[in-house]
């Protein structure tokens, strides 16, 4: 079982989930109401998340957010199994988790409202 919470679109929650159970949770997205998958920490620590957002026919794209907004990144990949990958290891707190993926900085100050 892994140190997790992980929250989906259609709002439920699954802590403490196996790495096949989150692995699963996350081919599964896609459909309308069930587009996302944001993973916390056992126990939580604010701001320091992992989540992916995919629709049906479109590319995922995989945020991390390590404390403030200036340590939020992103990065869009084609299919299920390097989300997979990357948020097992940010779960299992793996160093290297997010090695060989392309992250940009997310600004946050463009979003609604701003």
């Amino acid at each position: 079982m892994l140190a997790i919470a992980v929250r989906t679109e259609n709002d439920e929650r699954h802590p403490r989930v196996t790495a096949e159970a989150l692995a699963s949770l996350i081919r599964g997205i896609g459909g309308r109401r069930d587009r996302f998958v944001v993973i916390e920490r056992l126990p939580d620590v604010p701001d320091f998340y992992i989540q992916v957002w995919h629709e049906a026919g479109g590319e995922y794209t995989l945020e991390h957010r390590a404390g403030s907004a200036e340590y939020h990144y992103q990065v869009r990949l084609d299919g299920p199994e390097p989300v997979i990958a990357a948020m097992t290891g940010w779960a299992r707190l793996q160093d290297g988790w997010d090695a060989g993926l392309e992250w940009t900085l997310l600004d946050l100050a463009d979003g609604p409202g701003e």
